[in-house]
């Protein structure tokens, strides 16, 4: 009989407030302690706990049965709010591990207007570069808010000229990264060094508007649409659109400056917002690692591997995507960097032999069982 996976959801806060204290506002000081391999894990451990201690963790119940017996039953933690600043009050590092303690200042509040939690957030994240691609007829005026808007709240850009010089190629493969394909923006990201890229288009037109008829102004019109995409695993992070309209006597112009407040209603209502939301989600709640295990040669091995993964410190959920011809490829949604997972990994054993990380791209993790 096939599986039946049940998961039912439930919430409280911990520690006890109530549910409805959850959605109120306003700052919250914490002192917490971090551990890990690195000074930066301990810190990000020591911030995920003033989070989780100072505001609280919603419980998920996660039950899988198997021939209506039970077979798994999981406790699934995840927690919302940003650290909005810290003061470190201790640090050391023994036998290969650091402790750091902070005091913390914690928040439900949107913190797309404080720089210095932004700040905070982007130096947890390892301060991802992002690169911004969107196609515009006879013009970069979207593309240059964009840029704009995002280097002042402190985020880490590919060079804007490096951007100009693919824009400006006749690729079919470019256009199709800015139509919106995840794996080919994906890719193109990564081949210019950024972990994030943002592309899109901009459609602009002129419009009939009765209240400037006959003055010499033209209406411009101008639609963006953008996409996000994780450059290490080709996810889209956000889809959103917005549009623009401006009166000017020269009918270019009209346009330009309609492109030009499309892209700023669209990272001013709904793309930052969605950025920095997906972002603390990362930081609060674990990030996605695609695994790829070779060596696999039985369907015992497979489950062995998956349920050492399962049971490895940090890791919240393992998923199997595939497996067949001596390969295992899985999601892995991991609490820590890409390098505490690879630590934790490395030269774990599996029946009499060990897992063995030989490739790390991004968020892309490559093991083998030898």
């Amino acid at each position: 009989m096939r599986n039946v996976l049940s998961i039912v959801f439930f919430a409280l806060f911990l520690p006890s407030i109530a549910l409805s204290a959850a959605q109120s506002t306003g700052d919250k000081t914490i002192e917490v302690e971090g551990y890990g391999s690195s000074r930066q894990d301990a810190l990000l451990q020591a911030k995920r706990s003033a989070v989780e201690e100072g505001i609280g963790v919603v419980l998920s119940s996660e039950t899988e049965v198997e021939n209506f017996m039970l077979k798994k039953d999981k406790v699934i933690t995840q927690s919302f709010g940003a650290v909005r600043s810290y003061t470190l009050l201790k640090e050391n590092k023994k036998d290969g591990t650091w402790y750091v303690r902070i005091r913390a200042v914690v928040s439900l509040d949107s913190i797309t207007a404080d720089l210095m939690a932004l700040k905070i957030l982007l130096v947890s994240m390892d301060k991802p570069r992002i690169m911004v691609l969107i196609q515009e007829e006879n013009g970069q005026n979207a593309e240059s808010t964009v840029v704009d808007y995002l280097q002042g709240k402190g985020f880490e850009l590919i060079d804007p000229a490096q951007a100009a010089a693919l824009m400006a190629k006749d690729d079919p493969f470019i256009r199709k990264a800015t139509d919106g394909d995840p794996v080919a923006a994906a890719k193109l990201g990564a081949e210019n060094g950024a972990e994030y890229v943002v592309v899109g288009s901009v459609r602009k037109s002129l419009m009939e508007n009765e209240v400037i008829n006959g003055s010499g102004m033209k209406s411009g019109q101008a639609s963006l649409t953008v996409k996000v995409v994780n450059c290490s695993n080709g996810r889209i992070v956000a889809t959103k659109s917005a549009t623009g309209a401006a009166v000017h006597v020269a009918e270019d112009i009209a346009q330009a400056q309609a492109a030009a407040k499309a892209a700023t209603a669209l990272m001013d209502k709904k793309l930052f917002e969605a950025i920095v939301t997906s972002f603390q989600d990362t930081i609060n709640n674990g990030a996605n690692y695609d695994v790829v295990i070779s060596g696999i040669k039985s369907y015992s091995l497979q489950k062995s591997a998956t349920r050492i993964l399962e049971d490895t410190e940090g890791v919240v959920s393992v998923t199997k995507r595939a497996f067949g011809d001596g390969k295992l490829e899985l999601s892995v949604l991991f609490k820590g960097s890409v390098d505490t997972f690879c630590d934790r990994i490395d030269s774990k054993a599996i029946d009499e032999a060990k897992l063995l990380v030989t490739n790390v791209t991004g968020n892309r993790v490559v093991l083998n069982l030898q």
